[in-house]
Formats: structure tokens, sequence, C-alpha cells
């Protein structure tokens, strides 16, 4: 069932479709894309089906998805991480992004009622300015 459920939120982002989307998940759905909100036009905490279609189009209007492959699901109770190697481009510079990243989801009555994602956000934000960050 998990993995069903999973499937069908990973095709229902992919096509863009709202109404695939709010199938799988609860109403009071809650994601957040890790990292200091602002520094992507997306990072930050979204709420609800609405919002969540918001938050995959600023990704869209931004990032071309090159590949995503799942290479890890560790699944505890209502909790599922799955560990993912992909590669982006950002539209506007044309910089290409290849990444591991973490997302974790917890399910609640079989759909997806938090969503959290763990990228590397400086080679992101790298790739959409164009530029690359200072040295520390």
């Amino acid at each position: 069932m998990t993995q069903d459920v999973l499937a069908a939120w990973y095709a229902a982002i992919r096509a863009g479709d709202s109404a695939a989307l709010a199938a799988v998940a609860t109403p009071d759905l809650a994601i957040t894309y890790s990292g200091r909100p602002g520094l992507l036009p997306w990072s930050g905490n979204w709420h609800g089906v609405d919002e969540a279609m918001r938050f995959f189009a600023a990704v869209a209007q931004h990032l071309e998805v090159l590949e995503v492959t799942p290479l890890r699901r560790v699944t505890e109770g209502d909790t599922v991480l799955v560990v993912l190697s992909g590669r982006w481009r950002a539209r506007a510079t044309g910089r290409e992004v290849a990444a591991r990243v973490a997302n974790v989801f917890t399910l609640r009555e079989g759909r997806v009622a938090a969503y959290e994602v763990f990228h590397d956000t400086a080679a992101l934000w790298e790739a959409l300015r164009g530029d690359a960050l200072p040295d520390a």
C-alpha cells in the first residue's frame, strides 16, 4: 500500500495533476523544503493541496528534472524515507545540479500527510543564480 501511495504521489507531481495529488494527500498536507526560507523560490513551509500545487509549480518554473532514481526506501511506522539520486537543470542559467536527496513522508490513513525534502540547497542556489557561493 505504501508503495502504491508514493508511486501515485510522484506520478501526480510529474503530471502536475492537482486532483490526483489531492487523492493521495490529506487535506491538511504539510510540505517542508529544508533550507533558509527565501533562499530558493520554493523553500520553506507550504500547507494544503492548493499550496502544494503552487510549491510544485514554483519548482517546475525554475528547474527541469533530468533524472531521478530512487536508491533506498526505509519505512518505520507511518514514516517513509526515500533516498533519491538525481540531476536537475536550472531553466534560467542552464546549469545542472547532481545530488542525493532525501524525501521524508508521513502517512496517515493511507495518504500523505507531510512531505519533507532535504536537498543540496547551496548547489541549487548556485545553479539558479549562475554564480558560486563564496568559500566559508
